[in-house]
Order: C-alpha cells, then structure tokens, then sequence
C-alpha cells in the first residue's frame, strides 16, 4: 500500500509540474505592419544613441518555470516622426524591449523582442505607450526594424 501511495503521489507531482509549465507562453506570432501602423502609439525613426541591459526575474512568464529575462533600455534620437504627438526631429525618446535569459525547463521558438538593435543602428520603431508603467515598449515581438546596422570599430 505504502509505495502505491508513494506512486500516486509522484504522478500527481509530476503531472502539476508538467502543467504549470504549460502556462507559461511561448513564441508570440509577428505582427503585420500594417497592424503595427494602425495600433501603435507613436512611431519614430532614428540612430540608437544609447542601450543598456539587466537581468531580472521575469514578469512574463508564471508557474513553476525557472524564468530570468534581459530587459534593455534604448534610447533613439529622433530623425523622423510617423505617427504621434509631442516628439520631433532631433528629439531622444527612449523605450524598453526584452528578452529571455534563462527558461527551464527551455521554451520552444524565440520570445521576446527580435531584434534588439546595437548602439549607432538605424532603426524604425513601432512603439505602444504603458500608462501604468509610463514607458514605450516595442510591438513584439517584431516592434523594432533595424534598417541598417552600425559599422564595428575597428
């Protein structure tokens, strides 16, 4: 009796680990742009004059999973405005985007944002704004196109 109760108790065990990870998401689909144009707050293009990272517990994923993610802060200095208000040429705005760092057990397809662009890249971004938070943050996982790379110092 005692190791059927044994048994039982780590199937049950493993089943909820087995579920819990299961809730948390996988890869998010890309939006098509014109879905991007029409939903996003403001959307600028420019030079990343700045980015910077830090490796947090993530607020994305939940359950059982073991989640670390990177969170970036990058900064764009304005060369033009597609959509929005209060931002001009010449202005900086700045914005966050992440990605995972750590996921066990491991996640299937690529989360977060694709690409995350280097200092001195071009990029168009489509930005939506986080009342709560009082942050921009990319569509994702696709909010940020780099439209040509930096050169590398040589």
């Amino acid at each position: 009796m005692k190791a059927k109760a044994k048994q039982s108790l780590s199937t049950f065990l493993f089943n909820v680990i087995s579920l819990a990870s299961f809730e948390a998401s996988a890869a998010v689909a890309p939006y098509a742009e014109e879905h991007m144009e029409k939903e996003a707050t403001l959307i600028v293009s420019g030079k990343v004059v700045s980015i910077s990272s830090k490796t947090q517990k993530s607020t994305h994923e939940s359950g059982l999973l073991i989640a670390r993610d990177q969170i970036f802060k990058i900064t764009v200095k304005v060369s033009s405005l597609a959509k929005g208000k209060g931002v001009k040429a010449g202005d900086e705005v700045h914005f966050q985007a992440w990605r995972p760092s750590t996921r066990f057990p491991p996640m299937p397809g690529p989360q977060g944002h694709q690409p995350i662009p280097a200092k001195g890249d071009l990029v168009k971004t489509y930005l939506l704004y986080n009342k709560k938070t009082k942050t921009y943050h990319p569509f994702m996982p696709n909010g940020i196109k780099i439209l040509k790379e930096a050169k590398e110092a040589k």
